[in-house]
């Protein structure tokens, strides 16, 4: 009884995890073999009570069988309370480690920081050592944790934000009525912002326009800051009258308990894309259009001459010569789409060859003097005596100078004036076109060489028109290295200048 009464003063005794249980656990091996070498503590007094009530049953069989005798029956009763006792001592010691492990389990509920305090068990059965390894694997993991000193974490924590301050993504972290915590250098460059100063507590829908408006601006900024997980949208707005187009990712910030809440906002300016789209719309849109009316030409003269029997001579050629010059257009049509897409694409061959510019100069001018005649107008020639050669292909140079020419004459009104002048200018050959039309606004010049693109004053003119003669210029001029540029305002007429990079050798001008 006294070496029981020790050992589980010893059981509940303080013991250093780091010295006594270290060396009691490290002792034996880590991994223990599956079969047990003992029965359960549950079986054990299980077996200690049946055995007991074995006993007493017994007992209780000898004393009624020997009942004349007192002593006897004194003594079987003797023997009994002491079996019973004996077995609740045995059951006691069994159950001691359960109840200990049972103990630390209670002080340690509710809070995992109380498993600092948590101790280990001196013992050799199975449940002790399978307690000190399960406490060995707490402390290990605490110890892991603990050497994430302060600074390391706050180390962490400063890359993880250069790391985001890197994004090349425009990135805001808001509180969740949409005041801002934290944004990232292109969010400032988005909306002009000044990217060292401190935009803490700004309104985020507020820099999107959100706040004041029509009922659907309002319903968007509720929208955003409701208690949806996940909530993505489009929205316009105008910064420093510049038009944006903005694609609105939302997110609601989800962390540990005790964490803050909050908002994370990804916002992508989407204005190009928007732009591409709608110029795809409006090429499909024009070349549909610039495709069905030779088309519908072709279609209704076939028609009539297969229909009219009764036509002369005469109507039939006049008929057959407009399908003839209507499938010349639509042909036209098509081999410029071709080529300009060619070009834009990169897969056009060029011949290139050294090439002298005054004759391809003069070629212009000859193609294009009868139809400025017919307009009374002047078709001037400033070309130096001694130009240099270019490196390039003649057919498609010529025939985007002629597109180019042929531009000046067509929307220059009659007795207008068109100068042609060729100069050297350091390492380029320097072509200038200049008339004295209608001239071009400063809101269609950045169009001018789009595909089909047709200026408000072209539009309303009656020439007729594709769009495609700029686009073939500039893609021809690009494809031998060179540039062109266009100055212009409306009533003063317009400047197109193309500058091609010197190929060879100086020469005499014919």
């Amino acid at each position: 009884m006294r070496m029981t009464v020790m050992e589980s003063e010893l059981t509940h005794k303080d013991i250093s995890p780091s010295v006594d249980y270290n060396r009691s656990v490290n002792s034996r091996p880590y991994a223990r073999p599956i079969e047990s070498r003992r029965p359960l503590v549950t079986t054990r007094i299980g077996f200690m009570f049946v055995l007991a009530a074995a006993c007493t049953l017994g007992f209780a069989l000898l004393a009624n069988l020997y009942s004349q005798s007192q002593a006897f029956n004194a003594l079987m009763w003797v023997l009994t309370v002491a079996v019973c006792s004996l077995s609740g001592l045995i059951s006691m010691r069994s159950a001691r480690t359960l109840r200990t492990i049972e103990g630390e389990l209670r002080r340690s509920v509710g809070d995992p920081r109380r498993w600092h305090a948590a101790r280990p068990i001196i013992g050799d059965d199975e449940i002790t050592e399978g307690w000190n390894e399960l406490l060995q694997e707490i402390e290990s993991a605490q110890q892991h944790q603990t050497h994430r000193s302060p600074a390391t974490l706050d180390e962490e924590a400063i890359t993880l934000a250069r790391a985001m301050r890197g994004l090349p993504v425009a990135w805001v972290i808001t509180d969740l009525t949409g005041r801002i915590l934290f944004l990232s250098p292109p969010t400032c460059s988005l909306f002009n912002l000044n990217d060292t100063a401190n935009h803490v507590g700004r309104d985020l829908l507020d820099l999107l326009g959100l706040r004041v408006g029509d009922s659907e601006t309002l319903t968007k900024g509720e929208r955003l800051l409701s208690n949806v997980q996940m909530v993505q949208q489009r929205h316009e707005l105008e910064i420093n009258g510049q038009h944006l187009h903005l694609r609105i990712a939302r997110s609601r910030l989800v962390g540990r308990s005790g964490d803050g809440d909050g908002l994370a906002w990804i916002l992508l300016d989407s204005t190009q894309q928007e732009l591409a789209t709608r110029a795809r719309d409006q090429f499909l849109m024009t070349a549909t259009h610039e495709l069905r009316t030779p088309l519908n030409n072709l279609q209704a003269y076939a028609e009539t001459l297969q229909a009219e029997e009764g036509l002369d001579v005469e109507r039939q050629k006049e008929f057959c010569n407009i399908i003839v010059s209507e499938a010349h257009r639509l042909g036209r049509l098509v081999d410029q789409l071709l080529t300009v897409g060619q070009l834009e694409a990169g897969s056009m061959i060029a011949n290139r060859h050294e090439l002298d510019v005054l004759p391809m100069m003069e070629y212009v001018t000859e193609q294009l003097a009868a139809h400025a005649h017919q307009k009374q107008q002047k078709l001037l020639t400033n070309f130096s005596p001694k130009m240099p050669t270019v490196f390039g292909d003649r057919e498609k140079l010529q025939a985007a100078l002629v597109n180019l020419v042929g531009n000046a004459v067509k929307y220059t009104q009659e007795g207008g004036e068109i100068i042609l002048r060729c100069s050297v200018e350091e390492n380029w050959v320097r072509i200038d076109v200049q008339d004295n039309g209608p001239g071009i606004s400063s809101e269609e010049q950045s169009k001018v060489f789009e595909k089909f693109f047709r200026g408000a004053q072209a539009s309303e003119s009656d020439q007729r028109g594709n769009g495609l003669g700029l686009a073939f210029t500039r893609e021809v001029i690009r494809m031998h290295g060179g540039e062109i540029d266009l100055e212009s305002s409306l009533g003063d007429g317009s400047v197109f200048t193309i500058r091609l990079p010197v190929g060879g050798q100086s020469r005499s001008g014919i």
